[in-house]
């Protein structure tokens, strides 16, 4: 079976633990809406079909919600280890989150040499928030194809 590692990154009160109860299907923990930062990593794993295949062969997937504690900086490479994607999901309404941003890319993405088709850059607002616009990105950040 083909196993996928995909690593949910950012800020601290980003969303990646609503995100990755979403994709994973999971019932929400923490249903009260009260913040509880996750220590650590939260692993979740679950299998999905490969779409586009004409054998529709199941894939592992494994979600890895990292906290965005600075403290656990230390556990960061054993996390990247054997990593096939991160995703950086930071919340646009916290101007201190686009500058976060730049660090996150440099210290999971850059420094492991991913491609661009490997990392996806997300910003979630908190139910309701106003959106307004659109996000200027920093220069390290504005190139890539992917990010939207």
């Amino acid at each position: 079976m083909f196993k996928v590692k995909i690593l949910l990154i950012g800020p601290n009160e980003s969303g990646k633990t609503v995100l990755a109860n979403f994709l994973a299907d999971t019932t929400a923990e923490n249903v009260g809406g009260e913040y509880r930062p996750t220590q650590g990593v939260r692993i979740l794993e679950f299998e999905s079909k490969l779409e586009g295949g004409s054998d529709n062969k199941a894939c592992e997937l494994e979600l890895w919600d990292c906290s965005g504690d600075f403290k656990f900086e230390s556990c960061w490479p054993a996390l990247m280890k054997d990593s096939s994607g991160v995703m950086i999901i930071f919340n646009p309404d916290v101007p201190s989150h686009l500058k976060e941003v730049e660090t996150w890319h440099s210290m999971f993405i850059s420094s492991q040499g991913l491609q661009d088709s490997q990392c996806l850059l997300m910003a979630h607002h908190k139910p309701g928030c106003a959106v307004e616009g659109r996000l200027s990105l920093g220069n390290p950040l504005a190139h890539h194809k992917g990010i939207v």
